[in-house]
């Protein structure tokens, strides 16, 4: 197994949200390891997270300079539209690598709890720490072991006890990265950036995976200031779906689900094919 402080550590995504639920489910749970919150130098909350959390454990990149390099997928520019976590999470990739690691996790700041399966018994909340960190070190040591782009664990709103022992082809939220510059899959889009992350990782031909048998409980989509929730509430979930389709337009269509507008993805015309050399 490797050494944990090379794969294992946690980086809070963040912006405007100084409380970080995140951060507090950490804290009551006396996380042993390493995490850290990460700001943009945009962000004028930054002296209370300071505050909160102390200046040790807050990370600040150069928002300006990240955001000048980002590839949003549109044209819209950043002076009156939100950027999105798309600077953020590649930030974050680099802080990670500058610190000499070799995989990181990157977990938003809105989560409640974190919850494990035992036997066949429903999900029970965890408030062990050091159980959870073993938790997250086994994935990141298993996505060290595969090569895997990005490894990670359920919401709780994709894991149930029938589907404790499976699997899925994407990771929805927290996600342990893989740092080598040819496997790290570099995040686009100022909306829908995981999905496009994992279309756009499965296309190359590398792969992810998120297993069901531990999840984390986090806040209704757009309940918080801050973070993206603007941005979902000024843009809807339509302008969401878009960016997907403009990213894949031949695997991605509009539809209605839950009440809403949502995309809907056919993966087989996503991952590549293997196909027998007489039909070259």
């Amino acid at each position: 197994m490797i050494d944990r402080k090379l794969v294992n550590t946690i980086y809070i995504i963040s912006k405007g949200r100084p409380q970080c639920k995140t951060a507090k489910t950490l804290t009551k749970i006396n996380y042993p390891g390493q995490w850290f919150i990460v700001c943009g130098n945009n962000d004028p909350t930054i002296p209370e997270y300071q505050k909160n959390w102390g200046k040790e454990k807050i990370l600040i990149f150069d928002w300006y300079e990240e955001v000048k390099h980002s590839d949003l997928l549109d044209n819209f520019g950043v002076e009156k539209v939100g950027s999105g976590a798309v600077p953020v999470r590649n930030a974050t990739r680099k802080i990670s690598v500058d610190r000499g690691e070799l995989r990181h996790w990157q977990f938003d700041d809105d989560y409640t709890g974190f919850f494990l399966f035992e036997g066949s018994k429903e999900h029970f909340q965890t408030k062990d720490g050091n159980r959870f960190e073993s938790n997250l070190l086994n994935l990141a040591n298993f996505g060290y072991l595969i090569n895997s782009a990005n490894v990670g664990f359920a919401t709780a709103t994709e894991s149930f006890p029938e589907t404790r022992f499976k699997f899925a082809k994407r990771v929805f939220n927290a996600h342990n990265m893989n740092n080598h510059d040819l496997e790290f899959t570099t995040w686009k889009a100022r909306m829908n950036d995981d999905l496009i992350n994992a279309m756009d990782t499965w296309k190359k031909g590398k792969y992810e995976v998120s297993f069901n048998f531990m999840q984390m409980r986090l806040e209704p989509t757009q309940s918080e200031k801050g973070g993206n929730t603007e941005i979902y509430k000024a843009h809807g979930t339509v302008r969401k779906t878009a960016y997907a389709i403009m990213f894949e337009p031949k695997a991605v269509k509009l539809i209605e689900k839950f009440g809403r507008y949502h995309h809907q993805v056919d993966w087989r015309k996503v991952v590549p094919k293997l196909i027998h050399e007489k039909y070259r």
